[in-house]
């Protein structure tokens, strides 16, 4: 007989976490608003002015994904041939500085 305990989701847990960033408040406001609304976020700016000190605890404020997108994310993964730990928080991207839109 099977048993009846219900296992838990695993808690969600982040590298970095927004609310340790103590600078940039229009910036982190910008951002605020950006996840709150389900906004498209660019950074541009010189380098050291503090894009990636923001963009990468941004994961933490953003909802978690939903399940339909939850198994999109896992059907690029497998796809890719990659794993992933998570599949609620939302991938990021950070390409590389020397990248070019060619």
């Amino acid at each position: 007989m099977p048993s009846s305990e219900t296992t838990s989701p695993k808690p969600v847990t982040y590298d970095k976490d927004f609310q340790h960033i103590l600078s940039h408040k229009q910036a982190k406001r910008a951002l605020e608003i950006a996840a709150a609304g389900g906004h498209n976020v660019l950074m541009t700016g010189p380098p050291g002015c503090g894009k990636s000190l923001l963009a990468e605890p941004f994961l933490s404020i953003l909802p978690l994904l939903s399940e339909t997108s939850q198994f999109d994310v896992m059907s690029i993964y497998q796809l890719a041939g990659m794993t992933n730990e998570n599949y609620q928080i939302p991938p990021f991207r950070d390409p590389h500085h020397s990248a070019s839109a060619v």
